[in-house]
């Protein structure tokens, strides 16, 4: 009946065509079969760990061997299991985990020796800091969450695995701190987690789209994050972060509008800077999304609120102009996306010549042929220096969509369209909550406390977590 057994699940595994690699070592009163796959496997530990010990026990045996004798006196390997259940075998093995398998037994071990060739840990790209740590997150899960576990000692940080994908089974982890996050907010992740039927997802970006609130929104409703310390902060703030295995970033939730804004170098220096550099970057997303439009208001309905001299020099600038200032500026703004792209398409060692060319050469000839004005190009570069003042480049991507929209209601209302533009976005923005927490939370709905922490996020000043948060330990010193 064992044998029988046996001889089902290798005539399965061997008629599969799944490139596996098999090794069989005899005993006396049977077999015993390993399969793996040769490409994840530490192939150094396997022999040494696992086929050795495995052959001279064989070799010397009188008595049965059983998946208990193997895995309690025979191999090496810190991390074995027994399983009896034959329709996991191939999930096993594509894993990348060594299954073996014995003639006499209905139960076979499972060993995980897995190796994939990986990275070593990165400094920051997105987030770079002059000061603080330089580690961050890589494409291998295990590593990820030992750059956590190395700087977060709590026994309350709990780590819970999900299989998505029909066929990448990929690994993702959802990591809090029990006594401090929120129950709601960690139930609700984990649920749309469970939800999620897709045949694969390689990226944290993918699986983002799968958690959202509203799939079809603009904004982003989770943050993404790179650097280990700044995932270690988040969670002792009370947040919930998610790991996927394959990708470089993670997913933060819930995440509020005024958080977009935070740098770690805000934590790091003298609180008082830290709070002049977020109001700068509070003025220059308000620069990146308006000036081009307020500019189009200015020189095609409002004139008169400029200076009489300056307003007939600005004319005069325009004057062999072949396009109204809307047109103009959309063509310019136009323009500036595409050099932005190119920048991040081509290969970093002519990046820097793409931009000499599209910058100042495109842009001196454009002006000596009279297709823009000076002042609209000093307007756009602006606008386009500011647009990279904000941390997170998540949230300025959608202000760059809605952008080349605030210029045409603008270039047809005017001031009239601008306001009800502005209108309709900040009502947007209210009416999104990010897992049950308002998105523009602390400023609607206000809270004192809170407010006064978005502006200067200092521990020793701010004694408690944020109040938006709901967390069940509000103390933090």
């Amino acid at each position: 009946m064992k044998d029988s057994f046996f001889n089902k699940i290798v005539a399965s595994l061997q008629s599969n065509q799944m490139n596996l690699s098999e090794r069989s070592v005899s005993f006396r009163f049977g077999t015993i079969k390993l399969f793996y796959i040769s490409q994840l496997t530490d192939r150094a530990s396997l022999t040494e760990n696992v086929i050795k010990p495995l052959v001279q026990h064989c070799s010397v045996a009188h008595e049965p061997v059983n998946a208990q004798l193997i895995a309690d006196s025979i191999i090496y390997a810190d991390d074995c299991i027994l399983e009896s259940d034959p329709n996991i075998v191939e999930d096993f093995i594509l894993s990348g985990m060594v299954v073996i398998l014995i003639s006499t037994d209905r139960q076979y071990v499972v060993v995980n020796i897995k190796k994939v060739e990986q990275r070593a840990v990165p400094t920051p790209q997105l987030t770079y800091t002059l000061r603080g740590p330089q580690d961050c997150f890589t494409e291998n899960i295990h590593t990820n969450i030992s750059l956590i576990r190395y700087r977060l000692k709590d026994r309350n940080l709990r780590i819970k695995n999900f299989q998505v994908g029909a066929r990448t089974k990929s690994h993702i982890a959802v990591i809090y701190i029990e006594d401090i996050a929120n129950d709601t907010v960690v139930r609700e992740i984990q649920k749309r987690i469970e939800n999620i039927n897709v045949d694969g997802i390689g990226e944290s970006g993918e699986l983002q789209h799968f958690l959202l609130n509203k799939k079809m929104h603009l904004f982003p409703q989770m943050g993404i994050v790179e650097r280990s310390d700044m995932a270690s902060h988040s969670l002792l703030q009370g947040k919930v972060l998610v790991l996927i295995d394959g990708s470089g970033l993670a997913l933060l939730a819930p995440k509020t509008f005024s958080e977009f804004f935070y740098s770690c170098d805000d934590r790091y220096d003298n609180k008082y800077f830290g709070l002049f550099m977020r109001i700068i970057r509070y003025i220059a997303i308000a620069i990146a999304f308006t000036a081009s439009s307020i500019f189009v208001a200015l020189t095609s309905f409002h004139t008169d609120v400029l200076p009489t001299d300056y307003a007939i020099f600005l004319s005069e600038l325009r004057i062999n102009v072949p396009f109204n200032a809307m047109i103009d500026t959309l063509i310019l703004e136009f323009a500036v996306e595409l050099v932005r792209e190119a920048l991040l398409r081509v290969p970093k060692q002519i990046g820097s010549a793409i931009g000499i060319v599209g910058t100042i050469i495109i842009g001196e000839a454009a002006i000596s042929a009279s297709i823009f004005s000076p002042l609209l190009l000093i307007i756009v570069a602006t606008s386009l220096l500011a647009s990279f003042a904000i941390p997170d480049y998540t949230l300025i991507n959608p202000f760059r969509v809605l952008k080349f929209l605030l210029i045409i209601f603008t270039g047809m209302l005017g001031f009239y369209g601008f306001t009800i533009f502005i209108t309709f976005v900040l009502f947007d923005l209210v009416s999104i909550n990010s897992f049950g927490v308002p998105y523009m939370a602390p400023i609607a709905p206000f809270n004192a406390y809170d407010f006064k922490r978005t502006l200067i996020d200092n521990t020793t000043d701010n004694p408690k977590r944020p109040e938006y948060l709901r967390n069940k330990d509000s103390t933090r010193l």
